[in-house]
């Protein structure tokens, strides 16, 4: 069981694609540590499912073979829109190779045991689109509806959920809660939708909805990013795709605190009163200019963050090595 989310983030005058969903797989069985959103070798656009993991892993392990070894899909100046008709195409011829060993057994109930969400940037009508793919009997084969195409709406979201509950409806019995609650219902998105998957994620009174949140972004730019978290919260320890790592093993990507949706990687600390040549060396000059009367500079870009956290994680290692080294003086005296 899943429940997958999607929408256009329109914040600061930018707007952004995310895709999420929790890590849950279930089935005979409960694992709260399962890949359910894709990176694609094209960087442009994402993949995500709800459904049987037996039925969604084959074929998504198939598309990205597929684009890998396509130079005309895996081209940037190739419409997404083909790729989704290559999704669509591919996901049909595979299914239709399936042969039930089980007598009785409905063959299209096997075949559409998945479904997925496609989307990303299109330069083609400079927009975010994204599609629903679904098993569809009469045609027995993969059919698309775009979700992007109400010209009417000013802003978009979906939820998409597996079919054993009507897990959908929840999530957006919940999401309208939050806009009415909030006085938000003509207000542009921000991480609505990811708060109403995050609650629904950690209620124990839905088995087949958990595990830590799987999150990515698709720019305008054509590029995808995808994020980590802080679970259960920013006192948990990181995750990545579903699976926990701790400080010192965990991959060089960014982190979203689940208590404020911010990105926690680039927090730094507020003062820095003793920015002396001794401890930052041929850094005290920037180290200056960023924390001016030892306050925090509230303009710094992403880059001198970036920079600032390497520099103070350089001085707490020598730090940390000075340390050690006077240790063992004093083991050796």
């Amino acid at each position: 069981m899943t429940l997958c989310t999607a929408w256009v983030r329109q914040i600061n005058n930018t707007d952004e694609l995310i895709f999420a969903t929790d890590s849950t797989l279930t089935g005979g069985e409960k694992w709260d540590h399962g890949i359910k959103l894709f990176e694609l070798p094209r960087k442009d656009c994402l993949l995500c499912f709800a459904g049987q993991t037996a039925r969604a892993y084959p074929l998504i392990l198939n598309l990205v073979s597929s684009l890998n070894f396509n130079k005309r899909l895996e081209n940037p100046e190739t419409s997404i829109s083909e790729i989704l008709n290559h999704v669509s195409e591919l996901f049909t011829s595979l299914i239709k190779a399936i042969v039930s060993e089980i007598s009785g057994e409905n063959i299209h109930v096997l075949r559409g045991s998945a479904r997925f969400l496609f989307g990303g940037w299109c330069w083609q009508t400079n927009s975010f689109r994204i599609w629903k793919l679904y098993y569809s009997q009469e045609a027995e084969g993969f059919l698309f509806d775009e979700l992007t195409n109400d010209t009417n709406k000013t802003r978009f979201y979906t939820f998409m959920g597996g079919a054993a509950i009507d897990i959908e409806e929840e999530a957006k019995k919940r999401f309208k809660h939050i806009l009415m609650e909030e006085d938000l219902v003509d207000s542009k998105l921000d991480m609505e939708p990811l708060r109403v998957l995050r609650d629904i994620a950690l209620d124990s009174s839905i088995r087949e909805v958990g595990g830590s949140l799987q999150i990515a972004k698709v720019y305008k730019s054509g590029k995808s990013e995808f994020f980590g978290i802080y679970w259960p919260s920013i006192k948990g320890n990181p995750y990545f795709q579903g699976r926990e790592h701790n400080e010192y093993n965990k991959p060089s990507i960014r982190y979203f605190s689940p208590d404020t949706f911010e990105i926690t990687d680039l927090e730094l600390p507020e003062r820095l009163t003793e920015i002396t040549e001794a401890t930052f060396k041929h850094d005290t000059a920037f180290m200056r200019e960023c924390y001016p009367e030892g306050e925090i500079n509230g303009e710094l870009s992403d880059k001198d963050k970036q920079r600032i956290k390497s520099i103070l994680q350089d001085v707490a290692y020598a730090k940390y090595l000075q340390e050690l080294g006077n240790d063992g003086e004093e083991e050796v005296s």
